[in-house]
């Protein structure tokens, strides 16, 4: 498997030349044409996250992809398909678990939107804005470092709790090349002394697992 990172929260997911997109975003970077591309999920419906003009010009490059995502965000994607927590989809060449419920607080008891993580094959997990943990152990997780919805004592915490070999930032968007910097010392920090990794990965950089 390879793993990808693009900006924010994207990750290309590749098994040989199949590709499983996941919150694939555009900013200050252009995203490539990408082709092969069996499935997009969309951990939740915020603009950072789900852009529909990207969406569609992914969707028209690969016209058979499915795309996953939550129930409050499906309406807006026709032939969309809506998952929740526990449900298992298999694609040609992907097995997808979903996790989570709900997006991380921004304000003090408001819930922002309905948010789902995803394992893809057992390896690789990202559960969007949320902290909510896969129900087994994984190989990598995409831990975020920067947002409106999080200290970084959180994400400390998310990695103590859970149990992967390797965590890459990712939800950096919004951080300075500095904050970046500062953000990733803080979460290498608590990977060291959970005894695991951080790979911090630049946009377009991959792990291979």
């Amino acid at each position: 498997m390879r793993i990808t990172k693009f900006e924010h929260s994207g990750f290309l997911i590749q098994n040989g030349v199949f590709g499983l997109l996941i919150d694939p975003v555009e900013y200050e970077r252009a995203l490539p044409n990408f082709a092969n591309i069996e499935a997009i999920v969309l951990t939740h419906k915020h603009s950072d996250h789900f852009q529909p003009k990207v969406l569609e010009k992914i969707l028209a490059q690969n016209p058979s992809a499915k795309v996953f995502t939550t129930n409050d965000t499906a309406p807006e994607i026709a032939g969309s398909i809506a998952v929740r927590a526990d449900d298992s989809v298999r694609t040609e060449h992907f097995g997808l678990e979903f996790f989570g419920q709900s997006h991380a607080e921004i304000v003090p008891g408001v819930i922002p939107c309905e948010n789902v993580g995803v394992v893809v094959d057992g390896i690789f997990a990202h559960p969007g804005d949320s902290f909510d943990l896969p129900k087994h152990e994984v190989t990598v997780i995409a831990v975020a470092s920067d947002g409106p919805w999080l200290k970084t004592y959180e994400a400390m915490e998310y990695i103590s709790k859970a149990k992967a070999k390797c965590f890459v930032p990712c939800h950096d968007a919004f951080s300075s090349e500095l904050g970046r910097g500062i953000n990733n010392n803080w979460l290498g920090r608590a990977c060291t002394e959970a005894g695991v990794e951080l790979k911090v990965l630049a946009p377009e950089e991959s792990l291979e697992i």
